[in-house]
């Protein structure tokens, strides 16, 4: 096992004085039993896998929907952002699951099924945002979402602030 790691040890350094002298016609093949990754050379592996990586040296990946950081969300990095973002799914999958198990009882509990499916909306909706932005996400608005957004308020206004069940059960 000694032997093994000195034969290591001499390859590195031979690979290091002939990278300081410059490319050879005749590079050595690598040593068994360990990466040149692992014994401190940052060419290696990290050499071997760059004509891999599809973003070239120095570039960041393109995060899958903004590019750009958020003015509203300046301090949140990406990994904040999607984690914040996970939490918005299941706080939403949690609140669309409460709100299918008032489903057969929709005519007695319409203000229950409605604020608890509303709240799982405001939550997907605030997934979105986390991911995509809120200030992209309020930019760049379709009838879609107006109509969607339109109807979630009526919604909740009708169930808060009026107490109707049938102008709840409606808007849901």
């Amino acid at each position: 096992m000694a032997d093994l790691g000195r034969q290591l040890h001499e390859y590195l350094a031979q690979s290091k004085a002939a990278a300081a002298t410059g490319p050879s016609a005749d590079p050595a093949p690598p040593a068994a039993g360990g990466s040149q990754e692992e014994a401190g050379d940052s060419g290696g592996l990290r050499a071997w896998l760059g004509a891999l990586n599809p973003f070239p040296r120095g570039t960041s990946p393109v995060w899958p929907w903004a590019g750009e950081a958020d003015p509203w969300l300046p301090g949140l990095s990406h990994w904040q952002r999607l984690a914040g973002s996970g939490l918005c799914v299941l706080l939403a999958a949690l609140c669309f699951g409460l709100a299918a198990l008032c489903v057969p009882l929709l005519l007695l509990r319409a203000r229950k099924f409605a604020l608890l499916w509303s709240l799982g909306s405001l939550c997907a909706l605030g997934a979105a945002a986390l991911l995509r932005g809120p200030a992209r996400l309020l930019r760049e608005p379709g009838r879609g979402v107006l109509l969607y957004l339109g109807a979630l308020f009526g919604t909740l206004y009708a169930a808060l602030g009026l107490r109707s069940t049938a102008l709840t059960a409606l808007g849901a």
